[in-house]
């Protein structure tokens, strides 16, 4: 049926549509307020204890306050604590709605198409999926990246039976079908996944491959001259280079894991190009 019955049975449908509001606006002022409280009650508690030091000096270095106002002070106390729960508690919710990750612009962008397209709920329920800035996914595993995006709007653009074929599934053709117009695909999120891994897969081979091969040729032909040197020298440079960029656009990795790889990689070929006279000297006997 329409309505949110289908709103929720596409959400359902694949965990990148899995996309709600964090409410982050209303933590804050729920945070705010509770902080406001706390702070009253701490300035009554304040006060009470400038009153006690200056009314009954040396009372305050005692753990019995003495039978003045002990039960004054014991209600400020049991309604501080309950305050500061209040707020522990929602402080802690608050963390752990931050800390989930926000959906990728592809995700985003077509559970919007499809919401607009299908319009499941009345106009007055439907301005939130406007809220970009505060949607969170509830998706876990492998993060989205660049090259994630760009295969998804390449299929997109080649829509050919071959691609519908191979990038969706029964299952999401069934769930998809009739809800979504003819210009809009969406396909199986391992299938994309396993394609941008084949990419990232052959890419570092060509990485690890190609500079091997220039520098086995350079060695050959140039022998370890100044002419020779230079370029192996530029190879190593360039290919770190070009490695380094990959891990950047086709990675979410973070920046000291992009230069430990980097560094890994041109060690790599720098321990092959101090083998290469020995390399060659073999081949040539």
């Amino acid at each position: 049926p329409e309505g949110y019955p289908m709103l929720a049975a596409f959400l359902d449908s694949d965990e990148n549509f899995m996309i709600y509001r964090r409410f982050g606006y209303i933590h804050a002022r729920l945070l705010l307020e509770k902080q406001n409280e706390l702070q009253e009650l701490e300035n009554i508690l304040g006060d009470m204890d400038n009153e006690d030091d200056s009314e009954r000096p040396g009372c305050l270095n005692r753990a019995e306050l003495g039978s003045e106002t002990p039960s004054e002070r014991q209600a400020l106390f049991a309604k501080l604590e309950a305050r500061f729960k209040e707020y522990a508690k929602l402080l802690l919710f608050a963390k752990d709605l931050t800390s989930l990750p926000r959906p990728s612009a592809s995700s985003y962008r077509s559970f919007r198409n499809f919401f607009w397209n299908t319009r499941p709920l009345c106009q007055r329920d439907e301005p939130w999926i406007e809220w970009k800035e505060d949607m969170i996914t509830l998706r876990t595993g492998r993060e989205r990246a660049w090259l994630d995006d760009g295969v998804e709007n390449l299929l997109r653009i080649l829509n050919c039976h071959p691609v519908r074929y191979v990038f969706r599934s029964r299952e999401t053709k069934r769930k998809t079908e009739g809800r979504t117009k003819a210009n809009e695909l969406y396909f199986s999120r391992n299938r994309v996944e396993n394609l941008v891994l084949l990419i990232i897969t052959m890419s570092i081979l060509g990485l690890l491959v190609a500079p091997v091969y220039i520098l086995y040729r350079v060695t050959n032909d140039n022998g370890l001259d100044t002419n020779g040197a230079t370029i192996a020298v530029g190879t190593l440079l360039l290919f770190t280079l070009a490695f380094s960029t990959l891990l950047s656009f086709f990675t979410r990795a973070r920046r000291h894991e992009i230069f430990g790889a980097a560094a890994a990689y041109c060690a790599v070929l720098v321990v092959f190009f101090g083998n290469m006279p020995v390399i060659s000297q073999r081949a040539n006997t």
